[in-house]
């Protein structure tokens, strides 16, 4: 018995040995791997134009090479130069089929990023890389050729200068080109103004007018200027309307529309929607205008000012151009941080060449201070203000008492750089009055108490309301509200710091927390700020400091007091 099981155990490990041996000779890749075959192009010569664009360039078609095994291969097909010897050659997408089809925008592409001028035949080279693991050398197919003609694939646009603009070169409407000859831009047409198309914002330039069109289709909102300068005449309703042009087939089509919009919205706008900075838009993807950049402050361009929105980070210029002080905000937004100094600036925007330009453009001071009576006439005791830009300056719970005098600085501690009553001719507060006197003083002629002050150096105005240490209205937004301040609980309230909300659904595990603006996610009161909290809640112990609900399901009346920094929840 002893005799039988040694053969046994011999007879297994020679066949376990003989299979390894066959599964190695499986696996053994041949030497010398005959090439696989390049089918020849259609054609010897091609020209590529942009109305053919996707379209079908070539099918390439190949042989599959033999490695000596069954094996899973990758092709590639490379394209040169003649010349160029594929030291260097474009790679399209790879395939494991025995065809490949790319178009005609595709090749013109890379015949453009190689190096080749437009509308000029040269000689292009084809070939097919054939892989099977990074540590075995490739196979290549033999080399085929053509002569092809690539395109222009960017236009330049043309321009509307007219009434609508002022007849100002500075102002022209810059019409975007779509394609050799096709034009679109939405823009701002004015009721029986005149205009006409130019080559580029100069008078000497080619132009396009009235007479250029006839016989073509234009407008039904579009005459004849009847002037010596061959202009249109726009018959329609004054407002924005989209036009497309197309110079080829001499035609216009207007339908209305709305201008394109830009916003920018950081920490300079206290991530408030309602306070994001809108660009005026120039035309052609252009936008500029002028607001406040804080010093290490986040931020990122919206075409709408809603979270929803198209959005234009960092990563969107990055290989454009941008101006020093943005740079790379490094996170998950694609944010730029602010790199200069806090204050007013022109920022201008191309949305199509993704360049940014930045220009200092402050005329008024970076800081405020009031000083007068309630403040001993000590810049120390200034109440501090906010710069929202501008020239508009607030603050808030300012003590102020009756007939007591003020006025105020930009600079601490100098007494010459002030603003009096005489400044301000855009009109003052009912509870202000000028004292008459040598410095130009204000005079507080309300009732003594806390005010918020609201002043605009660029209206020359002063706003002065009465002050609560409260918000108006409370907003709770989280999981069970996808975090949508649209779907916030109504909340009342009858004593200031005090809101009631009833049948607020809670689900367990869910978190929140409390806002006081609708849409600023800056202004809210998280779980820290409470001392006294219901017991189905906790600190969800996150970078935000939110609550935690951690009840049974269900619909809760909440009593939140901003007094006595407590929450409560009942059923």
């Amino acid at each position: 018995m002893k005799n039988i099981k040694i053969l046994v155990a011999f007879l297994m490990v020679f066949m376990g040995l003989t299979a390894c041996e066959e599964e190695m000779e499986k696996a053994m890749i041949k030497q010398e791997i005959t090439a696989n075959s390049l089918n020849e192009m259609s054609s010897a010569d091609y020209t590529l134009t942009f109305e053919s664009r996707s379209e079908v360039f070539e099918e390439f078609a190949w042989t599959a090479p033999d490695f000596g095994f069954e094996a899973s291969i990758t092709y590639t097909l490379q394209m040169d130069t003649a010349g160029g010897s594929f030291a260097k050659p474009f790679s399209f997408p790879t395939t494991q089929a025995l065809t490949v089809s790319p178009t005609v925008n595709a090749v013109n592409a890379a015949l453009l990023g190689m190096g080749l001028d437009p509308d000029v035949a040269a000689e292009v080279q084809f070939r097919v890389m054939s892989s099977v693991n990074p540590n075995v050398a490739p196979v290549y197919t033999n080399v085929v050729s053509a002569n092809v003609t690539p395109y222009l694939a960017t236009f330049p646009p043309i321009y509307i200068i007219g009434d609508a603009q002022g007849w100002n070169l500075g102002n022209a409407l810059e019409v975007t080109s779509t394609g050799p000859g096709t034009y679109e831009a939405a823009g701002l047409f004015q009721a029986d103004g005149k205009f006409r198309f130019f080559a580029t914002p100069s008078w000497d330039a080619e132009q396009w007018g009235w007479s250029f069109f006839e016989g073509g289709t234009v407008a039904s909102e579009l005459a004849s200027g009847e002037d010596g300068d061959s202009n249109f005449l726009f018959g329609g309703t004054t407002g924005v309307y989209k036009i497309s042009v197309n110079l080829n087939a001499k035609t216009i089509t207007l339908e209305e529309g709305e201008l394109p919009t830009l916003f920018v919205i950081g920490d300079a706008q206290g991530w408030n929607l309602q306070a994001a900075l809108e660009l005026t838009f120039l035309g052609g993807g252009k936008f500029e205008g002028t607001g406040t950049f804080q010093d290490g402050g986040y931020f990122r361009f919206f075409e709408k000012a809603d979270w929803a929105a198209t959005q234009y980070g960092y990563s969107y210029f990055d290989g454009g151009t941008i101006p020093a002080e943005f740079t790379d905000g490094g996170d998950g937004d694609s944010n730029f941080i602010f790199a200069g100094s806090t204050g007013e600036y022109t920022v201008s925007v191309d949305l199509n060449s993704k360049e940014i330009s930045l220009e200092v453009a402050t005329q008024y001071p970076a800081a405020l201070y009031l000083v007068g009576d309630d403040q001993g006439w000590s810049f120390a005791n200034s109440p501090t203000f906010t710069n929202l830009g501008g020239g508009v300056y607030e603050a808030e719970g300012v003590n102020f008492t009756k007939e007591s005098t003020f006025r105020f600085f930009e600079e601490a501690d100098n007494w010459s750089d002030d603003f009096g009553a005489g400044f301000f001719t855009g009109g003052i507060d009912d509870e202000l009055a000028a004292v008459g006197d040598n410095d130009d003083n204000f005079s507080f002629v309300g009732e003594s108490g806390l005010y918020t002050i609201t002043v605009s150096l660029s209206d020359m105005s002063i706003v002065v309301e009465p002050y609560s240490a409260y918000p108006s209205s409370l907003y709770l937004v989280g999981d069970d509200q996808s975090w949508t301040f649209a779907n916030s609980p109504v909340f009342s309230s009858s004593t200031p710091g005090v809101f009631e909300a009833t049948g607020v659904t809670f689900t367990n595990g869910s978190t929140f927390r409390f806002f006081e603006e609708l849409d600023n996610w800056s202004d809210d009161f998280r779980y820290a700020y409470f001392t006294e909290v219901s017991s189905d809640l906790e600190a969800a112990g996150d970078n935000d400091d939110n609550f935690k609900f951690i009840g049974t399901d269900g619909a809760f009346n909440i009593t939140v007091d901003l007094t006595t920094k407590s929450v409560q929840l009942s059923q």
